[in-house]
C-alpha cells in the first residue's frame, strides 16, 4: 500500500517537468552622461592621463611596427654569382625567341612533364627550367619585366623562335597538366583571349596583300580623277571627228549616185 501511494507521488510531482522564465535585462552604458568613477580610481585616471602627444599618432600601423626593419632586411638577400650568371643565359634566351608562352604547371611526375615537352616540341617550343628567383633577376628592368606578376607559384616556361599560336591552342587538350596563362608573341605581351584572337587572323601574306590593297586604292583614284578630264575630252574629240567623217561621206555618195546612167536592157 506505501508503495503504491509512493508510485502515486512519483508520477503527480515528477510526471511533468515544472518550467519557469526568468528575463535577465541587460544594462545598456549611458554614453552620453556617462557614469562618474569612483574617486580612488578617478584619481588614478588623472594621474595616468598623457601630458603630451603621441608621436606615432597619425603614422600608420606598416610604418610604425617595430619588427618592420627586420623584414626588410630578409628581403634584401644576397645574389649568388651562379644565379646571376643563369640570369644571363636565360635573358638572352628570351631576347633570341620570337614566342614566349607561360604555363602554370599542376603536380606531376617528371614522366608526364616529358611527355608534355615531347608534345610542345612538335610545334618548335622548348622547355625552359630555372626557378622564380632567376626569372626575377633576368626580367627586372627589361621590356618583359610585367611577366614576373606570374611567377609567384610553379610555372613552366617555353620558348621558341616560330610563331604557330592556332596550332598550340589546339594542342592544349592534349597536354595535361599545364595551364595556359599567358604569353609574349614578338614582343607583346597576351593573354589568353589575346592570343585566340591572334590565332583567328589570316597568315601574313594575306594581311600583307590586304594592306598594299588599302594603300594602292587612294592612289588609284587620286590617278582617276587627274586623268577624268583628259579622257573625256579626248573622248569627245573621237566622237566629234568620227561625226564630221559620216556627214563628208554621206553628201558624197548622194552625187555619185545621181551621176550613174541606168543601163539599157
Amino acid at each position: 500500500m506505501a508503495l503504491r501511494s509512493f508510485g502515486q507521488l512519483l508520477r503527480t510531482n515528477f510526471g511533468l517537468p515544472l518550467l519557469q522564465t526568468v528575463r535577465h535585462r541587460t544594462r545598456i552604458p549611458n554614453l552620453r552622461r556617462p557614469a562618474i568613477p569612483h574617486w580612488r580610481r578617478a584619481v588614478i585616471l588623472a594621474l595616468t592621463k598623457p601630458q603630451y602627444e603621441d608621436p606615432l599618432k597619425d603614422i600608420p600601423v606598416s610604418e610604425s611596427c617595430q619588427k618592420r626593419e627586420n623584414f626588410l632586411k630578409k628581403d634584401e638577400v644576397e645574389v649568388n654569382q651562379f644565379e646571376q650568371i643563369l640570369a644571363k643565359e636565360m635573358l638572352a634566351k628570351v631576347e633570341e625567341s620570337n614566342v614566349i608562352i607561360v604555363f602554370h604547371r599542376n603536380p606531376m611526375s617528371e614522366p608526364e612533364l616529358f611527355a608534355n615537352r615531347i608534345q610542345l616540341s612538335k610545334i618548335g617550343l622548348y622547355y625552359h627550367h630555372c626557378n622564380n628567383k632567376i626569372v626575377k633577376l633576368a626580367l627586372t628592368g627589361t621590356k618583359y619585366e610585367a611577366l614576373l606578376q606570374l611567377y609567384h607559384s610553379r610555372t613552366a616556361t617555353f620558348l621558341g623562335t616560330e610563331v604557330k599560336i592556332p596550332r598550340l591552342l589546339r594542342m592544349m587538350k592534349k597536354v595535361r597538366g599545364l595551364v595556359l596563362m599567358a604569353g609574349v608573341v614578338e614582343g607583346r605581351l597576351m593573354n589568353v583571349t589575346d592570343l585566340q584572337r591572334y590565332a583567328a587572323l589570316p597568315p601574313l601574306p594575306i594581311l600583307h596583300g590586304q594592306l598594299v590593297g588599302i594603300l594602292h586604292r587612294p592612289l588609284q583614284q587620286l590617278s582617276q580623277n587627274l586623268t577624268h578630264h583628259q579622257t573625256e575630252l579626248s573622248g569627245a574629240l573621237g566622237r566629234y571627228i568620227s561625226d564630221q567623217t559620216k556627214t563628208s561621206e554621206t553628201p558624197d555618195e548622194a552625187s555619185s549616185g545621181s551621176n550613174t546612167e541606168p543601163e539599157v536592157s
